[in-house]
This record gives structure tokens, sequence and C-alpha cells, in this order.
């Protein structure tokens, strides 16, 4: 395997921030968060791996619609029988 093919799957720190459209300082401060940015360290230069596991362990989904079912007190303030 040569050394070509094994980067292929990162980017260096400048590129990888281009691509997600964002300052090469902010992609910094992603890597010192807690649970921020995987990065590797070859000598001076940063690269990252697909983000994609990343972006998707940060994703946000609303709070669920609160329902009367299940809820005996609230079935009956709404008039249904539980």
């Amino acid at each position: 395997m040569s050394a070509s093919n094994f980067l292929t799957a990162y980017l260096d720190l400048e590129p990888f921030a281009a691509e997600v459209d964002r300052d090469p300082r902010t992609v910094r401060r992603w890597l010192n968060e807690p649970d921020g940015l995987p990065f590797t360290r070859i000598g001076n230069r940063i690269l990252m791996p697909t983000a994609r596991e990343w972006l998707f362990s940060r994703m946000q989904r609303p709070n669920p619609r609160p329902t009367t079912k299940g809820h005996p007190r609230k079935a009956e303030r709404a008039g249904v029988a539980a």
C-alpha cells in the first residue's frame, strides 16, 4: 500500500475547512472540544478523516410532541375515556 493510497480518506485542515465552508480557526476549535472532531497528526500536518460519523453524532432532534394517549389525567381533561 503506497502512502498516497493510505491517506486518500484524510484531508488537511485547510482543505477540510474549505469543504465545510468554515474558517480554519473554527475547525481548530472543533478539534479542541471535548467531543470534538476526530483528527490525527503526522508531524505538523493535521489530518481529518471523513467527518460523517462526527456530524451524525452531533445531530439535533426536535423534542417529541406530548400526546394525550397514555396519560390518564390529560386524557380526562381532553374528554377522552381512559
